[in-house]
C-alpha cells in the first residue's frame, strides 16, 4: 500500500483529503505545519506528499525546498496544493523540485489522476 503524507492546516480539507486518499487504497498521515512536515517525511519515508504552501511554522515552499535538498526524500515526488493560481507561485513550486500543483479547491477525480501519475 502506497503511503501519502498530507501536509494541510485546514480541517476540513484534511478531512476531504483523507477520505478520498482511503477509499483509493493510500496509507495517509496529516500533519499540520512545516517543521512537522519534514520530521514525518524523514522518519516515515513516504511514496508521496501533497504540500499545502500556506501552513504554519516553515511554508510548503521551503518544506518542498528542504526535501528535496536531502538525499533520504529528494526522489520523493511533491505535489502542491494551494488556493494560489498565480503562475510565479507555480513557476516557484516547480523550480524546487515539486512535481505537480493543484489549485483548490480540489477536485478528487483530478487529484487522484495526478498522484497516479508519480506512483
Amino acid at each position: 500500500m502506497n503511503k501519502i503524507l498530507v501536509v494541510e492546516d485546514n480541517k476540513n480539507i484534511i478531512t476531504v483529503l483523507r477520505i478520498c486518499l482511503q477509499n483509493a487504497g493510500y496509507e495517509v498521515k496529516t500533519v499540520s505545519n512545516g517543521v512537522k512536515a519534514v520530521e514525518t517525511a524523514f522518519e516515515w519515508k513516504p511514496d508521496l506528499i501533497l504540500l499545502d504552501i500556506k501552513i504554519p511554522k516553515m511554508n510548503g515552499f521551503l518544506v518542498c525546498e528542504t526535501l528535496k535538498d536531502e538525499e533520504v526524500t529528494a526522489n520523493t515526488p511533491i505535489i502542491m496544493l494551494s488556493a494560489k493560481a498565480e503562475e510565479e507561485n507555480i513557476k516557484k513550486a516547480y523550480n524546487l523540485g515539486a512535481e505537480g500543483y493543484i489549485t483548490k479547491p480540489i477536485e478528487p477525480k483530478r487529484l487522484l489522476a495526478e498522484i497516479d501519475k508519480y506512483l
